[in-house]
């Protein structure tokens, strides 16, 4: 996925759509968008996590199993093309079930292994 420098739309452009805090939809807000690739930003209450954050668990995994570096290096490469940083169009949901189905994928992992880091 190519990256876009994301551009707001104005504030009389916005668009009106649901928006969630702690897991319940909580009525309508104007969100704004990107006048470039046209993604809608994200405002709910779960703020997407950095690269490093899923890459320092990845070093918690490699204290419980056995991880090449190669194998690291192709999670951080899948993880980048998957532009999981882009805190524009991603929560931390989205970002965390991803870095589960990638490591499961590269590692060969049960997802359990995986998941319970991220508690």
């Amino acid at each position: 996925m190519p990256t876009c420098e994301h551009k707001l739309s104005g504030s009389k452009e916005k668009i009106w759509l649901p928006y969630y805090f702690e897991g319940r939809e909580r009525g309508l807000k104007p969100h704004s968008y990107c006048t470039k690739c046209g993604l809608i930003k994200n405002l709910s209450s779960e703020r997407p996590r950095s690269i490093g954050y899923f890459m320092n668990l990845i070093a918690d995994l490699g204290q419980r199993h056995k991880i090449a570096k190669t194998q690291v290096r192709l999670i951080a490469l899948e993880m980048e093309r998957l532009n999981m940083d882009d805190s524009f169009g991603m929560d931390r949901q989205q970002q965390e079930d991803l870095f589960v189905d990638i490591t499961v994928k590269i590692l060969n992992l049960p997802p359990r292994a995986v998941s319970e880091l991220l508690i």
